[in-house]
């Protein structure tokens, strides 16, 4: 049995799938883990071309887009390596390999994830590690995070004060490029489908951690992602289903009195950030 299975989620965007593969192979040690694309309905030729340039890769067929939720949940039980990994299909490998952090993994038993430092399409960090914010501080990076990235609220939330190069415990990791202990997925009882696109993976976080598994950022394996590739290609309907599933994760984080008494309140807050968001993108020229 591998040791750890690779599952790249895929929705029409070819070229950057096999960019990540290649990047993959070029590792070396390929053969040493279990290669898998879940592909999501798409039209744009990606299945044949994971079938045509990358015959050690197994291609599981989904016959339309459930999510990535569901896609990740589908590619865990198509394999059984005691590790998963997670991957958007943009994403490229640029330093250190996958089994570098399986094995920092199975020397640290209480870990249930792990998030590799990820860097943007330009070089710069991507702040892929991050706590999970009290309500002001939510309210703060939502209405402030886009016009002035630098304000506290985002800072506080992004971590942005902390070293990110160096190993640390820390809340919640990016489902761009997460490690998972296949027990602790399993525990938790994987990925909650209910989200489409979008906080599943602080969702997840959030149950790994209720449940006792540690989180951990683990900067010696570096990848760049290439940020809303899949997603632009339908901004509006994206848009929207980031904003449902911040809702969702509020009520779950929030289930008693309190998250009842503020349910209202929240979801207005979140449906004038979402006409917010719309217009600052038509603004600027983005969006459909």
């Amino acid at each position: 049995m591998k040791k750890v299975a690779l599952i790249f989620i895929n929705h029409n965007t070819r070229e950057d799938l096999g960019r990540a593969l290649a990047s993959l192979r070029g590792l070396g040690r390929m053969e040493e883990c279990e290669v898998l694309v879940v592909d999501n309905g798409s039209t744009d030729g990606s299945q044949r071309m994971v079938e045509e340039d990358f015959p050690e890769v197994r291609l599981l067929a989904n016959p339309s887009n459930g999510g990535y939720a569901q896609a990740c949940n589908l590619g865990a039980l198509s394999c059984e390596a005691p590790f998963l990994m997670v991957l958007n299909s943009d994403v490229e490998f640029r330093q250190g390999h996958p089994l570098d952090l399986v094995r920092w993994m199975e020397g640290n038993p209480e870990a249930g994830a792990a998030g590799p430092r990820l860097l943007n399409s330009d070089g710069s960090l991507q702040f892929s590690c991050r706590d999970f914010p009290s309500l002001p501080v939510s309210v703060g990076h939502a209405f402030l995070g886009d016009l002035f990235p630098d304000n506290p609220f985002t800072r506080s939330y992004q971590m942005k004060g902390c070293g990110h190069d160096r190993p640390m415990r820390v809340e919640w990791v990016s489902g761009a490029a997460m490690l998972l202990r296949r027990s602790a997925f399993e525990e938790a009882g994987g990925f909650d489908e209910g989200y489409f696109m979008y906080v599943e993976d602080v969702d997840l976080c959030w149950r790994l951690r209720r449940l006792g598994w540690g989180v951990h950022y683990l900067p010696q394996v570096e990848l760049v992602h290439h940020v809303a590739r899949s997603s632009s290609q339908r901004s509006r309907r994206m848009l929207y289903e980031h904003h449902r599933s911040m809702f969702r994760f509020f009520r779950r984080r929030y289930p008693g009195a309190a998250g009842k008494a503020l349910a209202i309140p929240v979801l207005c807050g979140l449906a004038v950030r979402f006409l917010l968001v719309l217009a600052l993108r038509r603004l600027r020229g983005g969006g459909s």
